[in-house]
């Protein structure tokens, strides 16, 4: 049973409400069902990189109009659990409807303007991600937009600029420059009246004279302060955020897309090449603007728990929260088989002080890829998806592309019905944990009837059944397999201990068990 789902009028609704609805973190209705005030968050990511292009688009045509989509989608996903969803970049990109959006042109135009030989994005029109947005909101849904704001692409026009005497290559010589962008030849003032040149950024990576690519910094320019000091250029025009009328541009479209597009959070593109100073004042200032409590993740690709932990530390802001790539680095080794005790202290969702900052995923847009021939994780996939999508700590994000691409919806929708209705309570690593087969419990909240979980995955393939005593924390409770894997129950004796099962195979190696 959906314990939350209820099918009530609206008086009923009210009185309820009224009655017990500020009693605490559950409330009951007349007929004992529960309903949480609060439900455990899960992001999806609501694209990938070839969406709406070759085959894909033969076969899903209707992802050609994203936004119109995710209106149309909305019921459904928050019906599954998803309380967020991770929009691609919404801004004109420099290859207009052909481009992902990672090759940020102008960051105010939503698909309203006509630039770039259209007045629509890739995914639709700035009507349509509003109605979009609108529809999400309705649905008790989240929307997070994808900043990229290291750097600028597609310049109308170049600039003679000559070259800092410590620039990587041709020190001191000019080039010509891709720095010029005529916004108001489409946009015109609206919104923003700020011009970008030269001066609006470090560095770029083409001089257009000698058609060479290299690594050239202004005069009078240094390369921004980032975590890692000589890894501030990344691609394109370098945005320069030591220059005061820079940030405050960047910093006034962030407000406006909080306030005026109304959208909740933001996902920080390639964060680590952007000045950390800035990325911390920035957060605070668009965070300030709003009476929302925005969501900031950060990609930070670094795959060490303490150098990612360190990241955070630098910036030094606490509402920043990063992807959790060493987990993923994890998800990896476990396609051929990892000692799976290790689960238990891989990555920062297992870092003591960080586990709440951690953003947990399986794969994303970079990660698979099939222009560059990244399959991603190909084996043990739904294990990995289990483990992310049942702990207590970090927020899952669950790939467009394994949900509604590569035929994964069906066992996917489980685990999120198990996160959405069971998995709530403090976890515990079982301590019988072995290389083949690992354990992890949710306790429930013990207000709350008939939750909490035992969780079973494993990476073997002999198609044996394996068996753990395990303590669930729930005495004289008898469970079933929410998955399907395993039959039959077990009830747990008195001190809540029972003997869970779990199938030692790569199509069916995990297993869910839930109070029946």
């Amino acid at each position: 049973m959906n314990k939350r789902k209820v099918f009530t009028g609206i008086l009923i609704f009210l009185l309820t409400f009224v009655l017990f609805g500020c009693s605490g973190v559950f409330f009951k209705l007349p007929f004992d069902q529960e309903i949480p005030s609060t439900q455990n968050e899960t992001i999806l990511q609501a694209f990938y990189w070839e969406m709406a292009t070759g085959n894909y688009l033969v076969r899903h045509p209707e992802e050609e109009d994203l936004w119109v989509l995710l209106e149309e989608r909305a019921s459904d996903l928050s019906e599954k659990g998803f309380t967020a969803v991770w929009l691609p970049p919404a801004n004109k990109a420099m290859n207009g409807t052909y481009d992902v959006g990672y090759a940020t042109y102008d960051l105010w135009d939503l698909g309203e303007f006509y630039q770039k030989g259209t007045i629509r994005t890739k995914y639709g029109t700035k009507e349509q991600l509003e109605d979009a947005i609108s529809s999400l909101h309705s649905n008790n849904i989240k929307v997070y937009y994808d900043a990229v704001l290291n750097h600028r692409m597609g310049a109308d026009d170049y600039e003679e600029v000559k070259l800092s005497d410590s620039s990587p290559d041709k020190p001191g010589e000019t080039i010509q420059a891709w720095t010029v962008f005529n916004f108001q030849e489409g946009r015109g003032d609206k919104y923003s009246d700020f011009t970008w040149n030269w001066q609006s950024f470090d560095g770029v990576d083409w001089d257009r004279q000698t058609q060479t690519s290299g690594k050239y910094l202004f005069e009078g320019k240094n390369w921004d302060y980032t975590f890692y000091w000589d890894d501030d250029y990344l691609m394109g025009s370098d945005v320069d955020y030591e220059n005061p009328a820079v940030k405050e541009d960047v910093t006034n479209w962030g407000k406006w897309i909080v306030n005026n597009i109304n959208f909740d959070g933001f996902r920080l593109d390639a964060v680590k090449h952007v000045d950390y100073r800035f990325v911390n004042e920035w957060i605070n200032d668009v965070q300030d603007s709003s009476t929302k409590d925005l969501f900031y993740v950060g990609e930070a690709w670094i795959e060490n728990t303490n150098e990612l932990a360190r990241f955070l530390d630098t910036v030094g802001n606490e509402s920043l929260k990063v992807f959790d790539f060493p987990l993923r680095t994890f998800f990896e080794d476990m396609i051929d088989g990892a000692d799976l005790r290790n689960l238990q202290y891989v990555g920062l969702v297992n870092k003591d002080g960080y586990e709440d900052r951690a953003v947990t995923f399986v794969e994303n847009h970079d990660t698979n890829r099939d222009k560059d021939n990244k399959p991603g994780i190909y084996r043990r996939k739904y294990q990995a998806y289990a483990y992310i999508l049942t702990r207590e700590y970090g927020t899952p994000v669950v790939f467009w592309k394994d949900y509604y691409i590569y035929g994964m919806k069906e066992g996917l929708d489980k685990l999120l019905e198990v996160r959405r209705d069971y998995a709530y309570g403090r976890g515990y690593e079982i301590d019988n944990n072995d290389e083949d087969v690992y354990g992890y419990v949710r306790e429930g909240l013990p207000e709350v009837e008939k939750d909490g979980l035992v969780l079973l995955i494993s990476d073997g393939e002999s198609n044996e059944v394996r068996t753990k005593r395990i303590n669930s924390r729930q005495p004289n409770t008898t469970f079933y397999d929410y998955t399907g894997h395993i039959q039959g129950t077990v009830t747990t004796d008195e001190n809540g201990y029972g003997d869970f099962k779990v199938i030692m195979s790569e199509n069916e190696g995990w297993s869910v068990w839930v109070p029946l």
